[in-house]
């Protein structure tokens, strides 16, 4: 399952070990979080912007780990304000860890300028987070690495139809790209 991941999603590993999808979002933060400590800039780093049309859960997490949380504007058509974002980077660039960006988000839409986001992102040094609970649009589509995301939970639930709720087992396994890839939580597969 775990190479089928990699596979579909264009990432270099995987961790199978979250038991859901807010515990994946758990994982790869703390991955983004290690990255940032390992870089040195651990005590500069603070903020993970979250836009509007995210998962309510996305901020929970950031703040879970210690983030400070900045909220990114939609306009008008439901969809991240590229322009804010790239306001905030220019203010606070240098202090921005990470972004945790649903895709498709909460309005069910595909974010037209993901890659005009990650590449925002990286040009400021922060880590881009795609929240994968809607990985099931995307699936055969396009592959997330070729969108810019750094890291992304998936649900297994939706995607594949694994049980859960009810008694059934979660699974929100989190892929990773070659820099976060060192700071997975084991088991590697």
């Amino acid at each position: 399952m775990g190479q089928w991941l990699c596979r579909l999603t264009g990432m270099a590993n995987v961790s199978m070990s979250p038991a859901a999808g807010a515990h994946g979002e758990l994982c790869g933060m703390m991955a983004i979080a290690k990255a940032i400590e390992v870089r040195g800039e651990a005590e500069t780093r603070k903020i993970v912007l979250v836009p509007t049309a995210a998962h309510g859960t996305n901020p929970s997490t950031a703040y879970q780990i210690g983030f400070d949380i900045e909220i990114i504007p939609t306009k008008s058509d439901g969809r991240v304000d590229l322009g804010a974002l790239r306001n905030i980077l220019e203010d606070k660039g240098d202090k921005i860890a990470a972004v945790m960006l649903t895709n498709p988000n909460t309005h069910g839409l595909f974010e037209r300028d993901i890659i005009d986001v990650a590449d925002a992102l990286h040009d400021a040094g922060a880590y881009f987070y795609c929240d994968g609970a809607n990985f099931n649009a995307l699936l055969g589509r396009v592959k997330v690495s070729d969108l810019g995301v750094d890291c992304m939970h998936i649900n297994l639930h939706k995607t594949f139809s694994t049980p859960h709720g009810g008694g059934g087992p979660g699974s929100g396994p989190v892929v990773f790209n070659e820099s976060l890839a060192p700071y997975a939580p084991l088991p590697h597969v």
